[in-house]
């Protein structure tokens, strides 16, 4: 075996929670008359929490007071606790891959940007039983790629960085691995892609939740 741990982003990893997120977005902007995001424009706004999602699905051809976002982003953070779980669907294969770690002994945690309250109402709901530990985005921590976040589950975990390996879909994912002295696996499968994933400096790739297990045995 050969890690101890594994940690896993949470959306576009586990969960494709792209259809909640994009449909939370459009509905926060349609509120205030504000043009509407493919879900692929959402796909690339995602991977650094809410507050940076949203702001980067307004226009860029308006400039807002810092009292005009902070008012639309109220918004924003009551449409995401009201509609976060209506479409978002776990990848298949997850389940499988999450059941044989648990069976060898490995110890699963959750490390996302989606703010605490909300990644603890996902686990519950979609992952009752099968997370060791799981954070979100808490007030006062800096969000990934910065390792704050990283290191309080490693330390609930009872592991060093060197003994576990972190899995995630994004750039975002790769630079929290590394920041955090552990290796990142790419999921392609989730909202960017293998090229991707290639040029922002991953050190595996997995195309498939299935294909994780022989880069983590």
């Amino acid at each position: 075996m050969k890690y101890k741990a594994v940690l896993f982003d949470l959306d576009g990893t586990l969960l494709n929670t792209l259809p909640d997120l994009a449909y939370i977005t459009n509905r926060t902007l349609r509120e205030y008359g504000l043009p509407e995001h493919t879900e692929d424009d959402v796909r690339m706004y995602v991977g650094n929490g809410v507050r940076l999602l949203f702001e980067r699905a307004l226009p860029k051809d308006r400039v807002f007071t810092e009292e005009e976002v902070e008012t639309m982003y109220r918004t924003m953070r009551e449409n995401y606790v009201a509609y976060q779980n209506r479409l978002s669907v776990k990848y298949e294969g997850i389940d499988r891959v999450l059941t044989v770690l648990r069976e060898n002994g490995v110890k699963i945690g959750i490390v996302s940007n989606k703010p605490d309250d909300a990644t603890q109402g996902v686990v519950k709901r979609y992952f009752e039983g099968q997370i060791d530990f799981a954070v979100g985005q808490r007030e006062g921590v800096p969000v990934k790629p910065a390792p704050d976040v990283t290191n309080i589950a490693l330390e609930a975990l009872g592991v060093r960085a060197g003994d576990c390996v972190y899995v995630g879909d994004s750039d975002t994912d790769i630079e929290t691995g590394h920041m955090a002295g552990m290796p990142s696996i790419g999921a392609s499968w989730g909202f960017r892609g293998r090229e991707f994933l290639e040029e922002h400096g991953a050190d595996m790739i997995a195309d498939t939740p299935e294909e994780l297990l022989p880069l983590l045995f």
